[in-house]
């Protein structure tokens, strides 16, 4: 399959064909990388292939095969690989400078297209990752009210700080602080009474309720309505900061999941989609909490950041977001709607379900809130086996470059994978 946004592929070196990257060796012999892995999420329980080049939604691994991506570096590539309109805004940026220690006009850019689908909120920071922009919407809120204790949901994912490892439970919290653990309370998702509980239990001790709309960590089962709804009451009756974390979600809806739903968050973080496929990170709020950050008053909070806002991220972003409107959010959607719909009754016979909304998708055995990691492993292997590039939790986004084709491909090779884990 081809798409439109598809270009000749460069030729992989001599040394990233001759040589496995896992026997390299440092001066003392270690590997170079922990494990030989860069990230330990690209983990996926044995050596796995790396990337030579992409193009499109597809990928060429060092094997030499061609791969759907449908990683997408962990949703964060909405328009896949090495978009042309996206090279050129960035190459055009670094061309001018890669960044300063001055603002640049690329900022001002990105934040009001940002601010153009999130009309509730009033203005932006930059950071460099959604865990940056999720660190920095907790410190606003706590300067802001005053509080120091945060509510989480269990199983959302809010990136490696040490408040968003807690709701991942113990194999997470090793290394945090007793008092930032005993700082976070985390609530069953979808669970309002437990909620309502948490916070009337200590409603002047809470700075910030923080919720994942659709956590990948708890299985991607949605947060219901009425539950963002009930947040966002409690919040507003005893002064505490609802923070939506929109990092992944955003990609759901012209004003990101949280707008779908008609809820509007004080601060909301994002990042991945709104970088173009660069380090970028941000959060969108009411003026009356991000002046919290206004170096013109007094005693404001320091927010730095060497390459916040840098231009070639800002760049990229800015053309990311042009080259994903309303209607494109929607056809995605729809070709993830009926994919999962199409799949489920492929696996259900197997004990197996699919999960997620609009564009996001993840295979899990019915009922499950957390997959054990030889089930996940097994899972990426099959699919990857059969050219399917999924993230090794198995969640799989779409990207514009793909059409109904290439949808029904990634079906048919996801069934056949879940079906060969599941015998």
């Amino acid at each position: 399959m081809t798409t439109s946004n598809q270009t000749e592929r460069p030729a992989a070196t001599d040394r990233q064909t001759a040589e496995d990257p896992h026997l390299r060796r440092g001066p003392r012999g270690h590997p170079l990388l922990p494990g030989g892995y860069g990230r330990s999420t690209y983990y996926t329980g044995a050596p796995s292939p790396y990337a030579i080049c992409g193009t499109g939604y597809l990928v060429t691994d060092d094997r030499g095969r061609e791969l759907i991506d449908a990683n997408n570096n962990f949703t964060a590539l909405i328009h896949g690989n090495a978009h042309p309109e996206i090279v050129e805004a960035a190459t055009k940026a670094l061309s001018e400078g890669a960044s300063w220690g001055i603002p640049n006009l690329y900022e001002w850019d990105l934040a009001e297209l940002l601010l153009a689908r999130l009309p509730q909120l009033d203005q932006v920071r930059f950071a460099n990752s959604g865990t940056e922009a999720v660190m920095s919407a907790i410190r606003i809120a706590r300067a802001s009210t005053g509080r120091e204790r945060v509510i989480v949901t269990r199983g959302g994912y809010h990136g490696t700080s040490e408040v968003a490892l807690v709701p991942g439970g113990p194999g997470y919290t090793r290394g945090v602080t007793r008092g930032v653990v005993k700082d976070v309370t985390t609530v069953p998702l979808n669970d309002i009474a437990s909620l309502r509980e948490a916070v009337e239990a200590d409603a002047s001790g809470y700075a910030a309720i923080i919720l994942d709309l659709l956590p990948n960590r708890a299985g991607l089962l949605s947060v219901s309505e009425p539950f963002v709804r009930e947040a966002r009451q409690l919040a507003t009756r005893h002064g505490i900061v609802l923070i939506i974390d929109e990092t992944i979600s955003l990609r759901l809806g012209h004003g990101g999941a949280s707008g779908e739903c008609g809820v509007s968050p004080d601060l909301l973080t994002t990042g991945k989609l709104i970088g173009g496929g660069l380090p970028v990170g941000a959060v969108v709020g009411l003026e009356a909490l991000m002046r919290e950050t206004d170096p013109t008053r007094p005693g404001s909070l320091p927010y730095g950041g060497t390459f916040s806002g840098n231009p070639v991220s800002m760049a990229a972003g800015a053309a990311a977001l042009r080259l994903y409107p309303a209607d494109e959010v929607e056809r995605l959607n729809r070709l993830g709607d009926a994919a999962r719909e199409t799949l489920n009754a492929r696996v259900a016979d197997a004990g197996w379900e699919v999960r997620g909304r609009g564009s996001l998708i993840r295979a899990v055995p019915v009922g499950a809130e957390k997959v054990d990691e030889a089930t996940q492993y097994r899972l990426w292997w099959e699919s990857y086996e059969r050219g399917l590039l999924g993230s090794p939790a198995n969640l799989l986004s779409l990207s514009t470059p793909m059409d109904q084709g290439a949808v029904d491909d990634i079906v048919e090779r996801l069934a056949d994978a879940v079906l060969a884990t599941a015998a």
